[in-house]
């Protein structure tokens, strides 16, 4: 699997249809439509974007998922809450337009877009998942990630009530960050262009976070069911991800 920075506007086009089209076929409730339509692309535009793609050197038309991050000193973070007034500005990392179209491609893509985080160094990573309809948040939690507040509403995209949509913000930090920032690092990738590309094998799993099972007795097959639960989880997830 290659997990690449997508450099040019062709990419960056591809990668915006390619979203539309996963979020159609998830049924994603949610639209990048109407007026707000200008600001997200700005979002968009002070990210850096990656797409996923199942073999080495693929064109861009070939990618099957993919991701976007940014610091909020490139740009804010989409929502006002929660609030991170306490942290620097680049050590907290939004993590959005999580997509994928085929089998598997969703876990392989976070997988790719937990090396850029760690790399990074951050003190926290946030993400913005839509409320109503199945709950997606399944995933994020075996990651470690965990709710901040309540719902609040998104400025950029427009949902089913109203126009507005709400979405729920979630926070990876502390020792869940640590200990994602342990497994990553025990994989096995190879990096090329100081990590705009990296490439790993199908076959590497990221580990979900010690948190999920803190009071669950610490056995294989508990760890394997946990696990195999977030595997299914991602992909649904990614339609979710904002």
């Amino acid at each position: 699997m290659e997990f690449r920075l997508l450099t040019t506007a062709r990419e960056r086009n591809i990668f915006a249809q390619r979203l539309a089209e996963a979020r159609a076929t998830h049924g994603a409730s949610f639209k990048d439509v109407g007026p707000t339509q200008t600001n997200n692309r700005i979002r968009l535009a002070s990210a850096d974007v990656y797409a996923l793609f199942e073999s080495d050197c693929a064109p861009a038309e070939s990618m099957v998922g993919g991701v976007a991050l940014h610091d909020l000193e490139a740009f804010p973070q989409s929502c006002q809450q929660p609030d991170f007034s306490h942290l620097p500005p680049r050590s907290v990392l939004e993590c959005s337009d999580h997509w994928s179209l085929s089998r598997g491609a969703g876990i392989h893509a976070w997988r790719g877009i937990a090396v850029q985080v760690v790399r990074r160094e951050p003190c926290a990573v946030l993400i913005y998942l839509a409320v109503g309809g199945p709950d997606h948040g399944g995933f994020y939690s075996a990651m470690g990630f965990f709710k901040s507040g309540g719902p609040v509403e998104h400025p950029y995209l427009e949902g089913p009530d109203d126009g507005k949509l709400w979405v729920q913000p979630m926070i990876l930090d502390g020792g869940a960050l640590a200990r994602l920032t342990a497994s990553v690092r025990e994989l096995k990738i190879q990096s090329l262009n100081d990590y705009q590309t990296i490439r790993f094998s199908k076959s590497d799993r990221l580990r979900p976070s010690a948190r999920v099972d803190a009071q669950i007795p610490s056995n294989g097959h508990v760890q394997s069911a946990i696990a195999a639960r977030a595997h299914v989880a991602i992909d649904a997830a990614s339609a979710a991800n904002l």
